[in-house]
């Protein structure tokens, strides 16, 4: 990269001396009456702009870095950011892309030439006016020389960049409705205003928004970019010879911006390297919003350049204009917020160039879509510094991208020079120096100078914590005055040299980010602000101390209920009172970290915090009066007050009582119910007055007046202590403690009542079963045991006697003995089911005075009087006393007959009949053929019917029976089968 300078001839040099890196560049004014100040590093913004430009403006500076003049295409301001007296009616406009750029005349140090551009294509066009330094008390004017016309209808569009002669301008626009480009040139003669036309690349044609979008030139003046915006936007990449002013190799690149009427394509810049080009894209369609993308355009290709290409921002605040600085970083207008975004490492290419959104602050002045158009040659080569402060160690550079420097020598201004390409100084005082740099480049040794102001450094002092009151709300957040903390900071220093700014964190403070209102509300109680103390001059040169903003809670002082105590025993009428009892009453549910609590004799005193009452107080009166104070905590303006008083009553003193004594329960020998207000009459003789008295089981619970039982008491323990608390009504503290013994003295513990049985003409002995003192019979008899022979009923009172307190006291218990007579049946009636073979039954009814069981076998005996499933055969019934007083049997007989037999002599079913005849001789049994014939009768003992009638056999076939039952009147009949 080749960098072109203004040649000055000297005298006394074998070689030339060339002037670079001018100051033209350094002062920025735009947007909203917004500006910034690149004469430091970082740039201070600056505040004293006089212009409102929504787009387009231009400014110029001197080459010491001096504001001269500035315009938005209409109106010119002077240094002092006054309008100029012929400096109204240029014809560019505030509105247009780039309204205006300024050129200064070669050769000329007084005479600079404003170019304008109107927008939307308007008639006016391109035109340029003549400014001379000279002019209005040496701050400029517009000459005669006034809005000369050289083209119409153009873009808005502008760019102007150094000839490659290192004298002469380039001043570059576009046609209208062509592919035209205009190529002006600013020489020691003036405005050519004959312009150099070039038709190459794309037609920038359509509605009056694409004539939208900047146009710019590379700084080494090798390069021309230039948006259109809107409907079909795209950006154009060409090669410019700065020597010829020739136009070649156009590049476009499309398809890759928002698309639409209010979109696309509008700020421009190539990096300081010229490696890299850089695009705004807006969006006012579908959403508001931008991108601002990266193009890597080393490649020459269109294919890659497109594809090269990297979104380095990407969101709802509108990027516009970008421009270089003379600190190699590209700054953009952010349009309407209070902050510049910053590509800080523009030579790297993607995210390495580290894109800063709203990263500088302007101070509350707003930027627009616009930044200053300047001839981008001023961004080629300068001195730049960082740390002006006193003791601050200052780093030098030299802003170049001059590969062929073969020597360099620089000289502070303070008689101090280094030959370092990038050295350190520290200035040992304040003051304004000129530093003056030479570089050797083939052989011609080029010089620029620059003036570095060094400031004093300001010391913050200490400044003690804001303290405020909480309001009602009680939510820790209140309203500070910051400015009243200004002069604690200042410490004495001036204020007309020195400020103070606030902030919320150290980091704000030292970058000078996020500055607080001087009228603030907290955000957290017990906030750290940092305070920074600097010079109004330089802003840079600051110290930082920092206070605590503490919101000390609303007091209040609740209300504390009298006090009414008892006495102690010398009943004297005074007590010591521990005042921090009424503590957390005073505070309830306030922290007792945040709150000062004091006691005082009189209101007066609470009011002016004065006689603070000792802890442990001896009152004086009787009532006494205390009046209460609760202030914030190391803030004795935030308080409240309340009061109350101290009562103090006579001490009870009650009576001791001797122990009660009662029976136990029957079944329990350490147990009773004692009636405990029994005592009470007694504990409370002589006293007068109303009193509440409880019982208890401790004396913790009895002075705690906790966990009282029941006067109607039955004891767990034997003895048991109980402890009395006898409370006065109309004061709870005043109370006295007195207790007893309860004590439970045994009854006897007898068995259960009995039931006895006595057997007819028997005996039965009833016996008490317990050894006790005493027996009292029902009977008359007073022995442990007695016999009866009679039934009835019986009682025995068992008890023993004691001596309680002098008296007698006896302690029984009452037995009962039912005795009831029982004996044996005296009647069985017996009802018999029989004839069949499996479902023979036997039921039995008896009389008697006992209690019976039965049984078949004598062995085992049942409650049912009922038995089935019986075989026929000879059974005995058993019929039991349950209270063993004797059994009673009676023989029961079964009857069934074979249903065939067999007369054959074998030894089996030779012989029929009735199966358990023999157990009833009354039985009358008569066989029959079946013809009616009687064949034999039997006799019931014999072995039965052979067969035979007469001494023949009969034959095989069914014969009949009839079987009279005298004994129960029944009679059988049926048949059975003979078989041969």
């Amino acid at each position: 990269m080749k960098i072109l300078y203004k040649l000055v001839f000297g005298v006394l040099l074998l070689s030339l001396n060339v002037a670079f890196g001018q100051g033209e560049g350094v002062n920025w004014y735009f947007g909203s009456n917004a500006g910034l100040d690149f004469n430091t590093s970082p740039p201070t913004a600056l505040t004293n702009g006089a212009l409102e430009t929504n787009e387009g403006v231009a400014t110029i500076s001197s080459q010491s870095g001096q504001l001269l003049f500035y315009s938005d295409g209409r109106f010119v301001w002077d240094r002092n950011h006054q309008i100029t007296p012929n400096g109204s009616g240029l014809t560019g406009d505030s509105s247009s892309t780039q309204s205006a750029i300024i050129v200064p005349k070669p050769n000329d140090p007084t005479i600079y030439y404003i170019f304008t551009v109107v927008n939307e294509a308007g008639s006016q066009g391109l035109r340029y006016s003549e400014f001379d330094l000279t002019l209005n008390g040496g701050t400029g004017d517009v000459t005669t020389m006034k809005n000369i016309p050289l083209w119409t209808p153009t873009c808005e569009k502008i760019t102007a960049v150094q000839h490659a002669n290192g004298n002469d301008f380039w001043v570059l626009s576009h046609e209208w409705q062509s592919n035209t480009f205009l190529v002006f040139e600013v020489t020691d003669a003036g405005v050519n205003e004959t312009a150099i036309t070039q038709s190459i690349g794309s037609d920038h044609s359509g509605g009056s928004a694409q004539t939208i979008g900047y146009m710019k030139a590379s700084s080494d003046g090798s390069k021309l970019a230039l948006a259109q915006w809107s409907t079909d936007s795209f950006v154009e990449l060409l090669d410019f010879d700065d020597a010829t002013g020739i136009i070649s190799n156009p590049i476009k690149i499309e398809n890759v911006f928002y698309n639409g009427p209010q979109s696309g394509a509008y700020g421009i810049e190539f990096s300081p390297n010229t490696e890299l080009l850089y695009v705004s894209d807006l969006n006012f369609g579908s959403g508001t919003g931008s991108a601002v993308h990266q193009f890597d355009i080393t490649s020459g290709n269109q294919t890659d350049i497109i594809n090269s290409d990297v979104i380095l921002y990407q969101g709802n605040d509108i990027v516009g204009a970008i421009q270089l600085a003379i600190d190699e970083k590209l700054y953009l207008a952010n349009t309407g917020v209070t902050f510049l975004d910053v590509i800080d490492n523009p030579n790297e290419i993607g995210t390495g160039a580290n894109y800063l959104n709203r990263e500088v602050d302007l101070l509350g002045r707003q930027s627009r879509f616009g930044l200053p158009t300047f001839i981008q040659s001023f961004f080629v080569g300068s001195i730049q510094f960082e740390n002006v402060c006193l003791g601050d160690e200052t780093v030098f550079t030299l802003n170049t991208t001059e590969e062929n420097i073969t020597a360099i020598s620089w000289d502070f201004g303070d008689s101090t020079t280094s030959n370092l390409m990038d050295p350190t100084h520290t200035y040992a005082a304040t003051g304004t120096y000129v530093v003056t740099v030479l570089i050797t480049v083939d052989g011609e040794v080029r010089e620029t100078t620059r003036d570095i102001t060094i400031y004093e450094v300001p010391t913050a002092s200490a400044v003690s914590d804001y303290l405020l009151c909480d309001d009602i709300s009680n939510n820790q957040i209140e309203t500070f005055d910051l400015s009243t903390k200004i002069d604690e900071a200042l410490g004495g220093q001036s204020d007309v040299l020195y400020d103070a700014a606030f902030y919320t964190s150290l980091e704000n403070a030292e970058n000078d980010e996020n500055r607080l209102p001087l009228t603030f509300d907290n955000t957290t109680n017990n906030q750290e602000i940092f305070v920074r103390v600097f010079n109004l001059a330089q802003a840079n040169c600051h110290d930082v101390t920092s206070f605590t903003l503490i919101v000390n809670p609303l007091p209040v002082a609740n209300m504390v209920d009298d006090l009414d105590i008892c006495d102690d025993q010398t009943n004297d009428g005074f007590e010591v009172i521990n005042m921090n009892q009424f503590d957390s009453i005073v505070l309830q549910n306030q922290l007792a970290e945040n709150f000062e609590i004091t006691y005082h004799l009189s209101q007066e005193d609470a009011d002016d915090d004065i006689g603070a009452l000792p802890v442990n107080f001896q009152t004086i009166d009787n009532p006494q009066p205390i009046f209460v104070r609760i202030e914030a905590a190391g803030n004795a303006t935030c308080f409240d007050t309340t009061d109350f008083q101290i009562s103090i009553t006579p001490a009870i003193i009650a009576n001791e009582v001797d122990g009660l004594f009662e029976c136990s329960f029957l079944d329990d020998p350490n147990s009773a119910t004692f009636n405990l207000a029994s005592q009470n009459d007694e504990i409370l003789a002589g006293l007068t007055g109303t009193y509440a008295i409880t019982y208890h089981l401790s004396p913790q619970n009895a002075m705690m007046n906790v966990d009282p039982v029941s006067s109607t008491f039955t004891n767990t323990t034997n003895p048991q202590q109980i402890y009395v608390r006898i409370e006065d009504t109309t004061n709870v503290t005043c109370f006295d403690v007195v207790d007893f013994a309860v004590t439970a003295i045994a009854t006897p513990v007898i068995e259960e009542n009995e039931t006895l049985y006595l057997c007819t003409d028997g005996i039965v002995v009833l016996s008490a079963g317990v050894v006790a003192d005493f027996y009292n019979w029902s009977n008359g008899e007073s022995t442990e045991s007695i016999i009866v022979d009679t039934p009835g009923t019986y009682t025995v009172e068992v008890g023993n006697s004691y001596t309680v307190l002098g008296e007698q006291k006896n302690c029984s218990n009452t037995k009962t003995f039912t005795v009831i007579e029982s004996g044996p049946a005296t009647g069985i009636d017996v009802t018999i089911t029989d004839w069949t073979r499996f479902e023979n039954t036997i039921a039995v009814v008896v009389q008697g005075l006992g209690d019976y069981e039965y049984s078949l076998d004598g062995i085992t005996y049942t409650d049912a009087n009922f038995f089935d499933d019986l075989l026929a055969g000879e059974y005995t019934m058993y019929v039991r006393d349950k209270n063993d007083c004797g059994i009673v049997t009676q023989p029961v007989y079964l009857l069934n007959y074979p249903r065939f037999f067999t007369p054959n002599t074998d030894g089996f079913n030779d012989n029929w009949q009735i199966i358990a005849s023999e157990s009833d001789a009354t039985l009358e049994i008569h066989v029959f053929d079946r013809y009616g014939k009687r064949l034999i009768t039997l006799n019931p003992l014999s072995k039965g019917w052979d067969g035979n009638y007469n001494g023949r056999r009969m034959p095989s076939g069914d014969y009949w029976f009839r079987v009279e039952r005298p004994m129960i009147g029944t009679i059988y009949t049926g048949h059975f089968t003979l078989k041969r």
